[in-house]
C-alpha cells in the first residue's frame, strides 16, 4: 500500500516499507548539470532566477516525457508585480513517472528571437528509482 501524502521538503524515514511518503526535491542553478535520485512519483522543483522585464524568460527546451512529467511552471516576483527591472525566480516542477534516467533541459531566451538568443542553459537528469 502506497499512501500520497502532501509533498514534503527533505528526506523522510520509514520503519514500515509498506509506507511510502512522496518527497520534494528542491534544486536550483548551482545543480546544474547534477544527476539527482528521486523515487518514482516524488517530484524535482527547479528554481532558477529570472527577471522577465528584460524579455529573457525560461523555458523547457525537452525533457524525457517517458521517465519525467512536467506538472508546472511557477512564476514567482517581487510584491509590487512585474515593474521595470523586477526580477524573482521562476519554478519548473517536475515527477518521475518511470523507472529509469531522464534528462531535462532548460534555456533562457527571448523566444521571439530564436535560438540565438540564448543566454544560458540548465541540465540535469532524474534518475528514477523505484
Amino acid at each position: 500500500m502506497v499512501a500520497s501524502l502532501p509533498y514534503s521538503t527533505g528526506l523522510t524515514s520509514c520503519t514500515n516499507p509498506d509506507i511510502y511518503t512522496r518527497m520534494e526535491h528542491e534544486l536550483f542553478q548551482t545543480d546544474n548539470n547534477r544527476t539527482v535520485d528521486i523515487r518514482l512519483g516524488d517530484t524535482a522543483r527547479i528554481s532558477l532566477p529570472e527577471n522577465a522585464t528584460t524579455g529573457y524568460c525560461w523555458t523547457i527546451d525537452h525533457y524525457d516525457k517517458q521517465y519525467i512529467s512536467a506538472l508546472a511552471t511557477e512564476p514567482h516576483y517581487t510584491a509590487d508585480g512585474i515593474g521595470v527591472g523586477s526580477g524573482g525566480n521562476v519554478t519548473f516542477i517536475f515527477q518521475g513517472k518511470k523507472i529509469g534516467i531522464g534528462e531535462i533541459a532548460l534555456k533562457h531566451w527571448r523566444s521571439w528571437e530564436g535560438d540565438s538568443s540564448i543566454i544560458a542553459r540548465y541540465h540535469s537528469k532524474l534518475n528514477v528509482l523505484p
